[in-house]
């Protein structure tokens, strides 16, 4: 392994977490494992990991709950990471190839050893991760499960994922192939962040609606396969820059506020 990959760089990131026990339960699974950037979306209290029971089930792992870092939205959460492994066992028609604990592991650390922040992401005890959540994420772990009784807890789905990034990290094996996405990013090459890839494809939704491209309350599956799309192609920032530039001259153009040249054009 190389010095320049740390577990403390992956984040955990908890959306609309109930339990105060269940966070303190997450952080002691990694602490155990080396892992320390909790990040939590919408719990249920904003003081849940000072609630007794998260500090009783941290088990000595409370440093971890002091330094968990509460957002508002998923996106805002994922602001400064590039790439967001999303668990869970729902299937999707349009999504992103399914991979196991042990290739997100891989791909995690390779990624980090390129200094691209990458964060796994776990919903609500009851209900997981819903479709809005999953589309803002790029990759997709599940945990292979008796399929009579799938149901893992909190906790310990974090666990498994600690484990597969501890035991990759300590055998230390991130080649880089020259098409890979790690790859890539080790030519150089500035990758735009989760955050910024969910505010191109909303700002894309919009122009489409603005040409009349979708019905914005019947999209059909546009929504979903330009998520696919999206996590399927690395982008750079400023090919992001790039192209919402164009969306923004696109609806520009619709609302006819034109520049003084384009009204030139306009003339009969």
């Amino acid at each position: 392994m190389t010095a320049a990959i740390s577990l403390e760089s992956i984040s955990i990131v908890l959306v609309k977490t109930s339990h105060p026990g269940n966070v303190g339960s997450v952080a002691r699974a990694m602490k155990t494992m080396g892992l320390s950037d909790l990040r939590l979306v919408e719990p249920k209290t904003t003081d849940i990991c000072s609630a007794d029971e998260a500090i009783s089930l941290a088990s000595g792992a409370t440093d971890v709950l002091e330094k968990a870092r509460i957002f508002n939205t998923l996106p805002d959460a994922l602001a400064d990471r590039s790439v967001a492994f999303a668990l869970s066992a729902r299937l999707r028609d349009l999504g992103p190839r399914l991979q196991s604990p042990q290739e997100a592991a891989q791909e995690a650390l390779k990624l980090t050893e390129s200094a691209v922040g990458a964060a796994f992401v776990f919903g609500a005890e009851r209900t997981g991760l819903s479709n809005d959540e999953l589309l803002v994420c790029n990759r997709q772990v599940t945990i292979a499960a008796n399929p009579a009784y799938s149901s893992l807890n909190l906790s310990q789905a974090v666990q498994i994922v600690a484990y597969a990034l501890r035991t990759e990290w300590a055998a230390g094996q991130f080649d880089l192939e020259e098409d890979s996405l790690a790859g890539t990013l080790a030519k150089g090459e500035k990758l735009a962040t989760v955050k910024a890839v969910a505010d191109l494809q909303a700002h894309w939704l919009q122009a489409m609606q603005a040409v009349d491209f979708i019905n914005p309350d019947k999209p059909k599956k546009v929504v979903q396969r330009l998520a696919r799309m999206l996590a399927k192609t690395p982008l750079e920032q400023e090919e992001v820059d790039m192209l919402r530039g164009f969306f923004s001259d696109v609806i520009r153009v619709v609302d006819d506020r034109l520049y003084p040249h384009e009204f030139e054009r306009k003339k009969p």
